[in-house]
């Protein structure tokens, strides 16, 4: 089991990661500007049942725990961290994967063939506005991959590589306590 400063230093981490990844995607946000339809409100990406790292987990107790304590969750279907009116309502601290959402994505897996291969996606909203996403060059899309890779390592520093292997992830909405008390402890 890790130990306090060991935690400490996993938040840390944690938070200088979020940082990069915010100047990062904020770039690439500025660069697909005409193409983007997200705004404050827009949640087609915020889905319900989300899991996140424990270490991401602690970063939002720690910054919203009365939201957690007495907060209602958004209804099913949706993240629970949405207000009525679709904004998220813990921004600043929202997990990695919600950073870069809406960017153009690209991702390289394993075929069959044992090749390496790309696919690259973007929100349906964001698809129509700008050039196809087969014609951006590698460095105008989000690649998927080296920050989950950094995030997985502060992740097992904070909770020990053994608790993360064995399911390490919390799903977002069984963070506010008054949902886990109105279903009995399972959300």
């Amino acid at each position: 089991m890790p130990s306090a400063a060991d935690t400490e230093r996993a938040l840390a981490d944690l938070y200088a990661l979020h940082e990069e990844i915010d100047r990062e995607a904020d770039l690439l946000a500025r660069q697909h500007a005409e193409r983007l339809q997200c705004r404050r409100g827009c949640s087609a990406c915020c889905l319900d049942d989300l899991t996140v790292e424990l270490v991401e987990a602690e970063r939002i107790r720690r910054a919203h725990p009365e939201l957690l304590r007495a907060g209602v969750p958004h209804s099913i279907g949706a993240c629970a961290f949405l207000d009525e009116d679709g904004s998220c309502r813990i921004y600043a601290d929202r997990p990695s994967v919600c950073r870069s959402q809406g960017l153009p994505l690209r991702f390289l897996f394993e075929n069959d063939e044992d090749e390496i291969e790309e696919r690259r996606d973007i929100c349906p909203l964001n698809l129509e506005a700008g050039p196809p996403l087969e014609q951006l060059a590698e460095e105008d899309c989000w690649l998927l991959g080296p920050i989950e890779l950094r995030l997985g390592s502060i992740a097992d520093a904070f909770s020990g590589e053994e608790a993360r292997g064995k399911g390490g992830r919390i799903a977002l909405r069984t963070l506010f306590e008054r949902a886990l008390r109105m279903t009995g402890g399972s959300c």
